[in-house]
Order: C-alpha cells, then structure tokens, then sequence
C-alpha cells in the first residue's frame, strides 16, 4: 500500500470512528431517577452533547438547551429522541441541545405524570448547564399529549411543545386571567400525517379548533404523505427551528444575558459578526427585541442591516416584528432585503405582523419592484408548507393569487409557481380553474369545511347494526372564526 493510500484510509477510518462515537446506534436502557428513599420516580433516557460544560455554568455561549421527548403508549422510552436529534443535527444545532426522554408512569401518560415530569426536568437543570429560557417538549400520541398538556400548565418551565398524532385536553382554566399569547403564554405545534390511523386523524382535528379558540399562537401542518410516526424531516426541521428560536416568556434573562444586552447601551453596538448580532440572537425573546428596536433606528445604515439580519435567527416578539416591517421602507436597499427575509422566516411561523408586512409590500404597486419581488417570495417560502396542507392563513394566499394577473411578468411567474402545487392557469393544458374559482375552492378543502378528506372517512364508515352504541359520536361546533364545521369526537379508548 502506498503512503498517500495508506492516509486515506486511515484518513477514512478516523471519519468513521468520529461519526459512530458522536452518535447512538441503537436505543439506549432507561435509567431510572429515584428519590430518597430509592423509590423510582421515573424512567428516563438522556443524550448529552459532546463536550458539554459542567452544571452550573453562566456563560450563555457555553449553557445548551433542553429537549424532552416524550413516546407513544407501548413504545420504548427514547422512541421519539430520534427526529429531534436528527434534526438538530441538520439544522447544525445538535451540539447546544441535552436530549431527555422520559416514560409514563402507566400505560399511557397522564396527570399522574405531571410531578415527576417536573422533577426530572429539575434533575436536567442540575446535572447540565441548562439554560431555563430553553426548554422545549417534543412528543407523538400519548407524548405528544403529555408535552403539549404539561407545557401549557407549566409556562415557567416550558417554553414551547411539538405534537404529533394525537390531541390534548389539559389546558389552564383561565379563572383569573385570560391566556396572553404575546407576552406569556407557550406556544404550540401540532402536526398530523394524513396517512395516520383515522381516529388521530379526527382527533387532532377536533384539538386544533379548541387550542386555536384559547388563544394560543398555533402552528398547525398537515402532511399528505406523512404517515403514524414522528419521524418526518420536513416537518421536524421546520418545527425544531422555530422551537429553538424561542426564548421563555415567564423567565427574565440571567445576569450574564443582561451583561450582553447591556454592551449595546449608549446607541454604541458591538461590531456584528457574519452580518447579524450572534449575542442578540443568543439571549433572544422580548427583552433582546427590545435592543433590536433601537437598532432599527440607528443611523449606519449596515447597523440596521445587521438588526435585521438578527431577526432571521431568532424569535423576539410582536412588538420587534411590527417594527422591523417599517425597515422594508428604509433607504438602504440592503436594509429593505434583510428586513423582507427576517419578515420571511417569521410568517412561515404564523406571526401576523409579518405576514401583513409581506402582503402589503408585495402588493403595492408604488413599491419598489425590486422590493415586491422579494417580498412575492417571501410569501412562498411562508406559505410552503400550507399550499398542500391546512391553509390557516387565507390572507396570504389571497394576495398570492392577486399576483397572478400583476403586471411585472417576475411578479406573476413567481406567484404561479408558488402555488403551482394547486393552481394551473387557465390557459394551461389541460385548461384548468381560474383564479377566483381556485380560490374559493381553496376555502372549501380546508379541514374544517369537511374537506375531501373528511367526506372520504365517512363514505368509509360501515354501517352499524341497529342498536349498537356509536363509538365515534358527531357533533357540530362553532370554528373561532365563526363558521360552522363537522367535528368528530373520539371516544375515550382508541
């Protein structure tokens, strides 16, 4: 073997062995947390990054986040660690993050679960430089209830919950006070594959409406070639990237955050690296969106740029956004383009400052041309995942099929492949709806309308001897938006 071949391989194997070393290659036997008196409390599974900082550690570069997953009934502990990780890892995340997977103290997760979920998180905050601005649950069927369930009931420690397959009942009362989405309350992504069983399908159906009429900001995606498992790259990027972009709401920043927004005070801001403030972007929420909008209004017009650039990487807050919508008037044109991208990445994720940014940019005629381009393609990347799911934003397609008849030809071939997943033009062949009529179709396949969907679970359903109990019962109910919908209610077992 030759030198040069013989450092290849070796070269080779060394990659190889890094690889296998820096991840688990089968499912890992729960440990068990105990009290003292050695009574188990519960059974867990937890993956640390390598490399991790001792507990204690203030530094806000060095502190990781936390993600709990949570597994469907009858599954291993660390069944649902897997899409998280993986996606971490695509996001390039994977290294700021402990993963922790807890089981239930039954057969399936209930408020049983609640106390000794809460210990084992205090447990995580013990033994790994926790960061309690960054928890995050991630959870499919019973675990997906339980994440959602316990976030809601648990605003001080949770930050935000990604569901699957299953729904959830367990929300706050709203006794004393209403639920504040902006300001307080978690925030919640639902997620439904369309080839799951049809008792999820109903189910989650029925959970979204009622989390929606709460008051919750909620994401919710529908998948047609998703099918019962949590394991779906598109959808777990997407929501692992919104998750980690925010920050709790109900817990100020540390002393050594506070040291870092304070370095921006007196109108003087650290150099920017990479073209966006990365210690913004790090303390993240509301009191760093705060630094943001003064910087909005700083005078270097590359100062600016970079505030706005800042807003592409993490989350800060209405207030921020309906601030950073008025940089797409600035002067600079490099300010108007990292302003339209930020607004981009955040009404992907349903925030409606953003989105009535973008709308109205992209539909100004007096705009520059330039500008509302960007801003038509914006909206493409905010509707992506909606076009052939549930379009819970009607507002967005609304202005997106406008664009199809405006007369910059960039502007309409950009609307038209937007929404070719759905629309063809008229003139196209076979000749196919216009425009308005697509539209109004659009309205009709949305799930709550009894889409298409919905009409073929019941063709489906056989039909019951005379006097035997339903086991799925119909109802119909009042959507938030005031329409009326068909929603099934599943029974108590599944």
């Amino acid at each position: 073997m030759t030198k040069i071949s013989r450092d290849t391989s070796l070269c080779v194997l060394a990659c190889v062995g890094a690889a296998l070393s820096s991840a688990p290659l089968r499912a890992a036997e729960p440990a068990e947390l105990k009290d003292e008196t050695g009574k188990t409390i519960i059974r867990y599974v937890v993956e640390p990054p390598a490399g991790i900082a001792p507990a204690g550690t203030t530094d806000p570069a060095r502190q990781v986040g936390l993600f709990l997953c949570f597994p469907e009934h009858d599954t291993p502990v660390d069944a649902d660690i897997f899409p998280a990780r993986e996606a971490l890892w695509r996001l390039g995340l994977r290294d700021g993050y402990v993963l922790l997977a807890g089981g239930p103290q039954a057969q399936k997760f209930g408020l049983a679960d609640m106390e000794p979920i809460e210990k084992l998180i205090a447990w995580a905050k013990k033994t790994y430089p926790i960061n309690p601005r960054r928890i995050y649950m991630f959870g499919k069927g019973e675990g997906g209830k339980i994440s959602a369930e316990f976030t809601m009931t648990h605003p001080n420690i949770v930050t935000a919950a990604i569901t699957h397959s299953w729904g959830f009942w367990v929300m706050p009362s709203e006794l004393q006070e209403p639920i504040d989405p902006l300001n307080s309350a978690p925030e919640v992504y639902m997620n439904l594959g369309l080839r799951d069983l049809a008792t999820h399908l109903t189910t989650v159906r029925d959970t979204y409406p009622r989390v929606k009429a709460k008051g919750y900001h909620v994401i919710y995606r529908e998948f047609e070639d998703m099918g019962s498992r949590s394991y779906y790259p598109p959808s777990n990027d997407d929501s692992v990237a919104w998750a980690t972009r925010l920050r709790n709401k109900t817990v100020p920043p540390s002393a050594e955050e506070s040291k870092i927004l304070n370095s921006f005070g007196s109108g003087v801001a650290p150099a920017p690296a990479g073209g966006y403030f990365a210690g913004l972007a790090l303390v993240g929420g509301a009191p760093a969106g705060a630094v943001l909008q003064e910087l909005f209004d700083a005078k270097d017009a590359n100062v600016r740029a970079a505030a706005a650039e800042t807003c592409s990487r993490a989350l800060f807050g209405d207030a921020t956004l309906a601030s950073l919508a008025k940089l797409t008037a600035d002067p600079s044109a490099n300010v108007r383009q990292a302003a339209i991208r930020a607004l981009g990445v955040t009404a992907n994720w349903r925030y409606q400052s953003a989105q009535k940014a973008l709308i109205q940019l992209a539909t100004d005629k007096a705009a520059d041309a330039d500008d509302r381009l960007s801003a038509t393609d914006a909206l493409g990347q905010a509707v992506k995942l909606q076009v052939k799911g549930v379009r819970q934003d009607p507002p967005m397609f609304q202005a997106l099929v406008s664009l199809l008849a405006d007369k910059d030809e960039r502007i309409r071939s950009s609307a038209s492949a937007i929404l070719a997943p759905v629309y063809h033009p008229a003139d196209a062949t076979p000749p196919l709806k216009a425009p308005a009529g697509w539209l109004a179709a659009m309205a009709r396949r949305d799930y709550n309308q009894r889409g298409r969907l919905y009409e073929r679970l019941r063709s489906l359903r056989r039909p019951r001897p005379a006097g035997t109990r339903r086991s799925v019962l119909q109802r119909r109910s009042r959507s938030a938006e005031g329409s009326s919908v068909g929603i099934q209610i599943h029974a108590a077992s599944r």
